[in-house]
């Protein structure tokens, strides 16, 4: 094998293990953003959860309360009244 050859060669292992430093630094910046972006799915899916069970404690509290007025309009004098003067959207009396 010749010196050009030789150096040739070399020139092609060093371009190769370049290369191959390229990759696995490319490789770990890829890691290091996935293991970024589960975490911040995570805190998402945490916060989804929250959100959902707050908004069922609400409905439940909404539902409560329009349970609550249901039964103040029935026991209240003029419960019927008031009850169809709602549904028509006309006022007492008209």
């Amino acid at each position: 094998m010749s010196d050009q050859e030789l150096h040739l060669l070399e020139d092609k292992v060093d371009s190769l293990l370049r290369y191959c430093e390229q990759l696995v630094s490319e490789r770990d910046d890829f890691r290091r953003q996935t293991q970024e972006q589960a975490s911040q799915l995570k805190e998402l899916a945490d916060k989804l959860a929250q959100f959902e069970d707050e908004r069922e404690n609400v409905r439940l509290r909404v539902s409560d309360l329009l349970g609550k007025i249901d039964q103040v309009s029935t026991f209240s004098p003029g419960a019927e009244d008031t009850a169809t003067a709602r549904q028509t959207d006309m006022p007492l009396g008209a």
